[in-house]
């Protein structure tokens, strides 16, 4: 071995580059992790803003259940996105996953289909 080689440890999950590559290699995975710190801090603002949300859209449900003795169906397919939504954004931050949540990806669809009370008493009258 030769003063101008460096002994390189082994790695099995590592690529065989040569020196120059490698050290590029790992300076840009770097500047990327600096860059996912960046977007998970504006994602836990947006989890933070959205915790609110959350409170705001349980209080208007239930304002409206106590009101007119049925769940709003829209609140209700609101509150379905945004909890996909929350999911979304605790996935990205613990590197579940990859795929940025809402604005850098699509604001999550409801799952469940919406079913009002007056739905479901419309089923029960039609089997009686």
């Amino acid at each position: 071995m030769s003063q101008h080689e460096e002994v390189q440890p082994i790695d099995s999950t590592a690529e065989t580059v040569s020196n120059d590559e490698g050290t590029t290699q790992k300076k840009s995975d770097l500047g990327a992790q600096w860059l996912r710190l960046v977007y998970m801090v504006l994602f836990w603002i947006a989890l933070r803003i959205s915790e609110f949300v959350v409170a705001v859209t349980m209080l208007m449900q239930f304002v409206y259940r106590i009101s007119q003795g049925e769940h709003q169906p829209k609140l209700m397919a609101f509150g379905d996105s945004l909890a996909q939504y929350v999911a979304s954004i605790a996935a990205f931050q613990t590197y579940q996953t990859e795929e940025k949540p809402f604005p850098m990806g699509s604001w999550p669809a409801p799952k469940n289909p919406v079913i009002s009370s007056s739905d479901t008493s419309d089923e029960a009258k039609a089997s009686a």
